[in-house]
């Protein structure tokens, strides 16, 4: 049985926008970013929360994207996607900084500016 949640319990996606707008919150809202790991060629992904007495870090949920290459002697199967999921806990102005790095090395770095009401 699938159980859709009504559109009012959805938790909100955040994503990088490359600008300088701030995301606001309310204390107790949760909000979730979707990424992406292959760590068998060497991609990941990671995030820093400047100011975790604002927002905090939740749970992380991962499914690899082919699960039937995950035997021995197959290779690719561990690509992963994800979604980091987090909450406003209170009041005040944060930045969730996220890293996508190859090999060790960053790719690209995005800054969103958050505020908790």
């Amino acid at each position: 049985m699938i159980v859709v949640k009504p559109e009012s319990e959805e938790i909100r996606r955040v994503k990088c926008r490359g600008d300088d707008s701030v995301t606001s919150f309310s204390v107790g809202e949760e909000f979730r970013y979707k990424f992406h790991r292959h760590g068998s060629v060497g991609e990941d992904a990671t995030f820093k929360i400047e100011n975790t007495g604002i927002i905090s870090h939740e749970r992380t949920e991962t499914e690899y994207l082919h699960p039937e290459k995950m035997k021995p002697g197959m290779t690719g199967g561990d690509a992963e996607r994800g979604m980091w999921y987090f909450k406003a806990i209170a009041p005040g102005d944060t930045t969730l900084t996220i890293l996508e790095v190859f090999r060790g090395e960053t790719e690209s770095r995005c800054v969103m500016k958050l505020e908790v009401e």
